[in-house]
């Protein structure tokens, strides 16, 4: 069985930057390298036959709809042929399960139950929701801080709407994401945004201080880990994740984009 899913459009010359109104300019080629080093086959698609749905729309609503279309795209692959399975990792609850069995305990054993904080980027919520719920087992009082783009805020897709919105719209059933059950279960405790520029410069101090190789998603995990280590002063534990590396980023080298 081929397994399946899909992180954000490709264009159909994944070679050549282009630019999107919502989200600055953004370079697929090292993505799709990458996955076709490990034996992927990339298929290029687009918001063709969507124009309606997405023309005008807010900077805050066009990523919902266009998030929404790439679902649908892997919705049908899976629908039209039995050998193809979706990871979903936006709704699929072993996403957040596999964090909390394994990531979270790792976690705890390692800092010896002594954790203050988790930090940690929204993104699909799998990471964020997994750990937080193996750390609250054991320590109720750890306080759980989520991070966002300030143009890619997943909360604010679910709050308003949006995403099911769009989910409807291009004839997707409806579903609950690990975000909404996140925040029906009233986490993270706090959250933040954080800057292309602020990610970029801790990516940047994170490869050239301790030589550690990773992308804009690390540096803004490690920018706001930071920010909360400083509230809480110097006998606190704060945990983060790096959890990309840099290589997928090059062609957009020195301007790389933090994207969800």
């Amino acid at each position: 069985m081929r397994s399946f899913g899909f992180l954000s459009l490709v264009p159909s010359q994944p070679s050549r930057r282009f630019h999107t109104k919502w989200a600055g300019e953004y370079n697929p080629e090292n993505r799709v390298r990458i996955m076709e080093c490990f034996g992927g086959q990339v298929e290029a698609f687009s918001t063709k036959g969507y124009e309606k749905l997405v023309d005008g729309l807010s900077p805050t609503e066009a990523p919902a709809a266009v998030f929404a279309i790439g679902m649908k795209k892997c919705y049908d692959l899976e629908r039209k042929d039995p050998t193809i399975w979706w990871a979903n990792q936006t709704d699929n609850p072993d996403n957040a399960r596999a964090h909390r069995d394994t990531t979270g305990k790792e976690i705890l054993q390692q800092l010896d139950n002594k954790i203050d904080a988790w930090v940690v980027s929204m993104g699909t919520g799998g990471t964020m929701l997994g750990v937080a719920e193996a750390l609250r087992e054991k320590i109720g009082h750890v306080k759980i801080v989520g991070l966002e783009p300030e143009d890619g805020r997943v909360t604010e897709w679910s709050r308003s709407g949006s995403m099911n919105k769009y989910r409807a719209a291009v004839g997707l059933p409806p579903a609950k994401s690990l975000v909404d059950v996140m925040l029906e279960r009233s986490l993270p405790d706090e959250i933040l945004t954080v800057k292309d520029d602020e990610a970029r410069d801790t990516m940047n101090r994170l490869c050239r201080e301790e030589g550690l190789f990773c992308g804009m998603s690390s540096g803004a995990n490690v920018c706001v880990a930071l920010r909360i280590a400083k509230k809480l002063g110097r006998s606190a534990n704060v945990v983060t994740v790096l959890v990309d590396r840099r290589e997928r980023y090059f062609p957009e080298y020195p301007r790389e984009h933090y994207v969800i």
